[in-house]
């Protein structure tokens, strides 16, 4: 079981200063160190980097002009496939953080680039793109949670509500619901 309420033994703020060395290079300054976060500033841009207080995943973020990001949000301009599957990986060890830490700061080195260098039109980019894949992102939830009760009101012959509910997620249909859907706008009674 792990103690929850001393983080020392993790050793993470000289672990995060040593992987992310490279930012004070970039000139970025440390302006917090507490035993679960180190953040650093350089004008309107902050890094704070990360171990979960509660999940224990090793990770940052970025705040850019008062806009917060992820890492993640980076890696969907450069590598979008990748970033689908990236996750933040779980330290419970002194050696499981320092290990997360050193393939955190590969990451923000490859992926954080053109924000450690103040890139303005990366920034752009990545600002507009963001409320593109709010909205997909927001479709995908909504589809989740109405298809269930479309699949079910498809079995009882409820082809109406169906037809309303498969309706309702248009944008999200597989080909077989995109039948379904057909199928039910058909038979609906109405």
């Amino acid at each position: 079981m792990l103690n929850m309420t001393d983080r020392s033994r993790f050793h993470f703020i000289p672990l995060a200063r040593e992987a992310f060395s490279f930012v004070i290079d970039a000139g970025f300054a440390e302006v917090e160190a507490l035993p679960t976060l180190v953040r650093y500033r350089k004008d309107d841009i902050e890094i704070d980097v990360h171990h979960g207080r509660q999940s224990y995943e090793i990770g940052c973020g970025f705040t850019v002009a008062g806009v917060r990001y992820s890492l993640s949000d980076f890696m969907r301009v450069t590598d979008p496939g990748l970033a689908k599957t990236y996750r933040l990986r779980v330290a419970t060890s002194p050696e499981s953080v320092a290990t997360g830490l050193e393939d955190l700061s590969v990451m923000v080195r490859r992926y954080g680039a053109p924000v450690l260098c103040g890139d303005a039109k990366f920034l752009a980019i990545v600002f507009e793109r963001r409320e593109h894949w709010l909205q997909e992102y927001s479709l995908d939830v909504r589809a989740e949670q109405i298809r269930p009760q479309a699949e079910r009101a498809f079995r009882q012959g409820d082809y109406a509500k169906a037809a309303e509910l498969y309706g309702l997620m248009r944008e999200r249909l597989s080909p077989a619901e995109a039948k379904k859907l057909a199928f039910a706008e058909g038979r609906r009674v109405g």
